[in-house]
């Protein structure tokens, strides 16, 4: 059977983001398995818009699969860079399954917080991306959804606190857990040495720029007016090979 995999994204329009994150991935990815042909797949619309302004085109998911069909591929690999199974995982998962009958297999992995039973793992695998220091507090900027798998944030943060780790949390743009709860449960100024904010996100992108440090009402303005002193980490998931490796091992596992 000849194989083909697409690596699925939301996208980033941000030069520096993507090539440290999303483009590394993806020719880590293409490197497991010469054989396999790897094509990239960008979900947002607005961003490969704003991609091809600049010159760069990317696929969407319907695209391709096309070029994967085109290619004379029997099995599709599918491989959503998705936090969590929400909305954006749920249309990709959609998009794919309407091709079901154009192969003989289609394989698709999971989102990295599938279940409750992976926010342990990734609380060791981010524990040691921190280097988490007990002086100190983290919050995780995460992306917030009305989806039921919202529930994977406050999962992290149990997760977080069983590990003893009660000084790391994660805190949400768009749904709760967020900043505010955040804040609530963090010591005081005089407590900490410093507040560390960072990207739970695989890109850090304009949520990163923007909403964790960029705007009036952002993240890093919030605690600076609290009077803690803090730090901004611009650095995105996917640019930390450790993180990099559930994807490589998702991978592995739909390709056999």
């Amino acid at each position: 059977m000849k194989k083909a995999a697409i690596i699925i994204s939301f996208g980033t329009s941000h030069k520096d983001a993507r090539e440290s994150s999303l483009d590394v991935l993806c020719n880590e990815l293409k490197n497991v398995d010469k054989d396999v042909k790897v094509y990239e797949a960008y979900t947002s619309t607005i961003i490969k818009r704003k991609l091809k302004d600049q010159g760069i085109e990317k696929y969407n998911v319907d695209e391709a699969v096309n070029a994967v069909l085109n290619e004379g591929a029997d099995v599709l690999c599918a491989l959503p860079t998705h936090m969590i199974p929400g909305y954006e995982y749920n249309k990709v998962l959609n998009t794919v399954e309407k091709y079901r009958s154009d192969f003989k297999e289609i394989r698709i992995a999971p989102a990295v917080l599938e279940s409750e039973k992976d926010c342990k793992k990734i609380a060791d695998i981010i524990e040691k991306i921190l280097n988490v220091k007990s002086e100190n507090e983290y919050i995780l900027m995460g992306h917030g959804t009305d989806a039921d798998a919202n529930v994977r944030y406050e999962q992290m943060n149990e997760a977080f606190a069983e590990k003893g780790l009660k000084n790391v949390r994660i805190a949400s743009v768009e749904a709760h857990p967020n900043i505010d709860d955040a804040i609530c449960n963090i010591r005081s100024p005089k407590e900490v040495k410093k507040v560390i904010v960072q990207p739970f996100m695989v890109v850090a992108g304009d949520h990163a720029k923007n909403d964790m440090v960029g705007n009036d009402d952002s993240f890093v303005a919030k605690l600076c007016e609290l009077g803690y002193n803090t730090e901004a980490v611009i650095k995105g998931l996917g640019e930390y090979s450790l993180f990099r490796k559930i994807y490589k091992d998702n991978y592995i596992n739909i390709l056999k």
